[in-house]
């Protein structure tokens, strides 16, 4: 897995310049996750919110490019709001033809370490439990299910996981 998150490279969202990229990942996760783009917001507000979370959260929310030939193989919005330990995934996602290839791993190590440079000890986001696909992931990532919240339709999941400190990993400090 480390050699493939070294062939990534990640670039801040620029939400002027990468809207139309930003916009399709969104809309992918989307249908990803309720089979539908109808949960969709609409353009202008998620590029107004996008732009509001760069601003706050410039390293969080990047895409990712393999470095080999440029091509963007997902997008990550992540933050930590300030004074708080647990960090949010607002959006996880790997551009549909390469699910399943490794990237999904790779872009959550980048996440992990993200999170664990702003001291979080946990990780939150929310699936649809329409999306098995992605709740296997995240199970395979150590996520557990935290609670169920009703929404307006249908419910999400909201998945929990400890961000281990890399003293946990069987390595000793020097």
């Amino acid at each position: 897995m480390s050699s493939l998150l070294d062939t990534l490279a990640f670039r801040r969202i620029d939400p002027i310049r990468d809207a139309k990229l930003a916009v399709a990942h969104h809309v992918d996760a989307c249908v990803a996750s309720f089979g539908t783009d109808a949960s969709y917001q609409g353009d202008a507000a998620y590029l107004r919110w996008l732009r509001a979370r760069v601003e706050e959260y410039p390293d969080g929310n990047v895409l990712a490019y393999r470095r080999a030939d440029g091509v963007c193989v997902g997008q990550l919005e992540l933050q930590v709001p300030y004074g708080l330990t647990v960090g949010y995934v607002n959006l996880f996602c790997v551009a549909e033809r390469f699910r399943g290839l490794g990237y999904g791993r790779a872009l959550h190590h980048y996440a992990e370490n993200y999170f664990r440079a702003w001291e979080a000890s946990r990780i939150d986001l929310h699936v649809s439990p329409a999306n098995e696909t992605a709740i296997g992931f995240y199970r395979r990532m150590g996520y557990k299910l935290t609670r169920i919240e009703p929404r307006r339709p249908g419910s999400m999941w909201l998945m929990s996981k400890p961000i281990p400190s890399p003293l946990y990993s069987g390595q000793r400090a020097g």
